[in-house]
């Protein structure tokens, strides 16, 4: 019995990171998370109108920035933590890691997304608030569920994303979704 167990283990075990292929494994939902490696999406968003269209892969393009995604805006955990925390750290994140920018995307409209940028702020305009209201963007990266219960419709994972150069390099992707511990900006700007 016992050796037919080890064979069990040994059939699935988990292999090492050095011997597991290249390509990227994909989720039985069809969506890959974001990961290190992964280009941001030439998908456009918005920024204080619909008619304001955002490139953010051209943004990006050069240099650092941090993406931080919320589930929604002016909802209690992203308007209370996670974006102020962000907006506070704003000068440390460009003094000390020389991030050049930090984007707040949301799957709300762009009047949406501006009405909560005045309210919450920016620190020296390094912070931006950008819709993407189709979830495309955020889709493209993997980061969407199902909020229905919460928000009616399908929203963004909580989630911080760093980005050198147009490339992600590292993720920080709440694993419930909505929580608010890994990607929150005191334990991005420890990792960096």
């Amino acid at each position: 019995m016992s050796s037919r167990i080890s064979l069990f283990f040994a059939r699935n075990a988990i292999r090492s990171p050095a011997a597991r292929p290249s390509c990227r494994m994909f989720h039985a939902t069809g969506t890959a998370k974001v990961m290190a490696g992964d280009k941001v999406p030439n998908v456009p968003l918005y920024g204080s109108s619909p008619g304001d269209e955002v490139d953010l892969a051209a943004l990006t393009k050069k240099g650092k920035s941090i993406l931080v995604f919320v589930p929604g805006a002016f909802s209690p955990g992203c308007s209370a933590r996670h974006v102020p925390g962000y907006v506070s750290l704003a000068p440390k994140f460009a003094s000390e890691k020389g991030v050049l920018g930090i984007y707040i995307i949301s799957g709300n409209d762009a009047f949406v997304m501006n009405a909560w940028g005045k309210e919450l702020g920016a620190a020296n305009d390094k912070v931006k608030y950008l819709a993407d209201p189709s979830l495309k963007f955020i889709s493209a990266l993997g980061l969407d569920f199902d909020a229905t219960k919460f928000f009616g419709n399908k929203r963004s994972k909580r989630a911080a994303v760093f980005v050198e150069d147009g490339t992600v390099t590292k993720t920080w992707v709440e694993p419930d979704n909505t929580g608010i511990s890994i990607s929150e900006a005191k334990s991005v700007i420890e990792e960096l």
